[in-house]
């Protein structure tokens, strides 16, 4: 991966759902519990047809 590229976020898996309504309430708890901003949480289609739900964070690591 490219370090020079905004691309190369490293998602990680939350946890996954069956329906969109769950998994949006989760999504919506983790932004309100993040104090500093820059936390970015997403919701995603997986499984057989599209059929599950799956929350993803993804924080910044700190530069040193």
């Amino acid at each position: 991966m490219d370090p020079n590229k905004e691309n190369n976020k490293r998602w990680e898996k939350v946890r996954i759902f069956k329906n969109y309504q769950d998994a949006n309430e989760l999504r919506s708890v983790l932004m309100d519990n993040d104090d500093t901003g820059l936390l970015e949480v997403k919701v995603q289609r997986c499984g057989p047809d599209g059929s599950q739900f799956k929350v993803k964070k993804y924080f910044p690591r700190s530069t040193k």
